[in-house]
């Protein structure tokens, strides 16, 4: 059988873009929100959660599957979802370009620029780019929808959009984008057939349409609902037991207590600080990382948005409103990097065919000078994959530099599974809970008590190595400055205690210095459970070790409860089954696509 061209230049730009952002991932440093994102999803699969208080669930069952498959955590382990699904986007990009522009040139450069896109191999952690990979693909089938008005990608458009959703709710603030793309089609069409000489039968026909389609996209939304389910049920058991939802139905929807997540409420909107994120567009690293894809990503907006057809039209306008509800108004209350990976992918679709329409501007303006025109494409692409490696020059350096990465390392390295780490609570909890998630850990706090408990715990002592990981002078350990003054004091004493009666036997330097202790201390190996139920971070258990301690912790105790946390899981194992098969959908809809 005999694989089409189109195909195996598409994977070979899938496999580029899978070994960039694989080597990305294995250098780019762990900031705090990924140990958090990278915790969680730690056994969760095993413990049974329908869902967290941090975020909704199918990315975190997606990253188990990647822990269970490569061994557990590691850098690479924990962005596996992303790479992945980062990768497979550049098939995407090819797709919709193809649908709105119909120009293979142009749909090889687009899918070619994301591909080596330095702001989204730079900033490919966490769940958004997962996400936005089933965001795409929702595009996709309502731009189908758009041109064809077959319900079946209505239906398919909703299908994605919500694992989007379930994978990070930040998906949502697109969802007025797809409804006023809808009004102003239905609304031209509407105004289009109203001021045309037609038939009867001809109106009755168009009215009938307008209602079937109305009627799908009234299913569609109960399609959303479904998908979305484990969500809501999650939430409903929770707040029928402890009257706590999770952080956005309280902090952003007002729903349960709010003492919960106190000091972690977002920031409000405001036109300054959307105005400001405006701004650094263009002046921040996106220029830096992407300056061809930001340059002719433009270009190719303003061309589609000219285009006489109505369909490369209405593209552009739905993707430009997502790009303003992504900018204006999530721009305006957080400035994360990994959210905005949405912008160089929207603006890679339209670089190509911006590239294509400057060069046959070129061709037509230097008619006379073909060597001008003939060499621009290849300046393009080598100014872009120059700018790609010094993206990587910036990168490789990030992992000597990170000091949970240091830490979790010199462990690896250095220190048994049976020892007891003492942790200076200097450093940021978030650092260690990461960095020693697989040892008995103590955050310095517990340490007093650790005698008491000893006494207490059953079994014969034995002879127990204990290391103390000290935050070295001048640094803050991964704390913001006013937490770590709150906690120095204490941090002080407890090392000093150490510095006197163990040995010091390394110092680590990476943004900050650690320097490590070594002794021993008699003790019953069931002290480790004593120890191990203090691993917390960010209102979960590490591990879900003791599923118990987490604060969302319920039980559904009547018979309509537990048949609806039945369903909820059913459903939330039915849409990471579906997330799972989506490459192949993809690759499918690309052999419908190839000579």
């Amino acid at each position: 059988m005999k694989i089409p061209k189109t195909v195996i230049y598409l994977l070979l730009i899938f496999i580029l873009a899978f070994a960039l952002r694989l080597i990305s991932a294995y250098y780019v440093d762990i900031g705090s929100d990924e140990m958090i994102y990278s915790l969680i999803p730690l056994n969760i699969i095993s413990a049974g959660r329908l869902s967290t208080v941090e975020q909704a669930p199918l990315y975190f069952y997606l990253t188990d599957l990647g822990y269970k498959l490569t061994g557990g955590l590691t850098l690479v382990s924990t962005r596996l979802p992303s790479i992945f699904f980062g990768a497979l986007a550049v098939l995407l990009v090819f797709l919709i370009s193809q649908e709105l522009f119909e120009n293979k040139k142009a749909s090889y450069l687009s899918s070619f620029l994301f591909a080596i896109s330095g702001y989204a191999i730079r900033n490919n952690q966490e769940m958004d780019m997962t996400a936005y990979f089933f965001a795409l693909l929702s595009v996709f089938f309502f731009i189908q929808f758009l041109n064809k008005e077959n319900h079946k990608q209505i239906y398919l458009s909703a299908l994605f959009l919500s694992l989007g959703v379930i994978t990070k709710p930040i998906v949502l603030v697109f969802v007025p984008a797809y409804a006023v793309t809808w009004l102003i089609k239905w609304s031209a069409s509407h105004y289009h057939h109203h001021h045309q000489h037609q038939e009867q039968t001809r109106n009755l026909s168009i009215n009938k349409s307008n209602k079937n389609s109305s009627s799908a996209i009234i299913l569609s939304l109960l399609l959303c609902l479904l998908i979305v389910s484990p969500v809501l049920i999650y939430n409903y058991l929770l707040f029928k037991e402890k009257g706590m939802t999770d952080y956005y139905f309280t902090v952003l929807a007002g729903v349960g207590n709010g003492g919960v997540y106190q000091g972690q409420e977002a920031n409000p909107w405001t036109v300054s600080r959307s105005l400001g994120f405006f701004w650094s567009m263009f002046t921040g690293p996106q220029p830096r990382y992407d300056f061809m894809i930001l340059l002719f990503g433009l270009v190719g907006l303003f061309a589609g948005w000219k285009t006489g057809k109505a369909s490369t039209k209405q593209g552009t306008v739905l993707f430009l409103l997502t790009l303003a509800m992504l900018v204006f108004y999530l721009g305006g209350i957080m400035g994360s990097s990994t959210h905005y990976v949405w912008i160089p992918l929207v603006l890679s679709i339209f670089a190509g065919y911006g590239i294509v329409q400057a060069q046959e501007y070129l061709t037509t303006r230097f008619q006379s000078k073909p060597a001008l025109v003939k060499h621009f494409l290849t300046a393009i692409i080598l100014l872009s994959v120059m700018n790609t490696a010094i993206v990587f020059h910036e990168i490789v350096p990030l992992k000597k530099t990170s000091f949970a990465i240091t830490l979790q390392e010199y462990a690896q390295e250095n220190i048994a599974q049976d020892a007891i780490v003492v942790l200076d609570p200097r450093i940021y909890r978030g650092v260690f809970a990461w960095a020693f998630h697989d040892w008995h850990y103590l955050e310095g706090t517990y340490f007093p008590k650790l005698t008491e408990a000893i006494q207490k715990s059953p079994g014969p002592k034995q002879n127990i190595p204990l290391y103390y990981i000290e935050c070295g002078p001048g640094t803050f350990c991964g704390w913001k400055p006013e937490d770590f003054n709150r906690i120095y004091d204490f941090g002080e004493q407890l090392s000093t205690v150490f510095r006197q009666q163990a040995s010091k036997i390394a110092e680590l330097n990476a943004i900050d210095t650690f320097i490590v202790y070594k002794s021993s201390i008699a003790a019953p190996f069931s002290i480790y459970e004593t120890i191990d139920r203090t691993h917390s971070h960010w209102y979960t258990p590490v591990g879900w070790k003791y599923t118990e301690n987490a604060v969302d912790n319920y039980t559904a105790k009547t018979v309509f409860d537990k048949a609806l946390n039945g369903v909820g899981f059913f459903i939330l194992y039915l849409d990471v089954l579906i997330a799972l098969l989506s490459p192949v959908l993809v690759f499918f809809l690309l052999g419908k696509r190839s000579d």
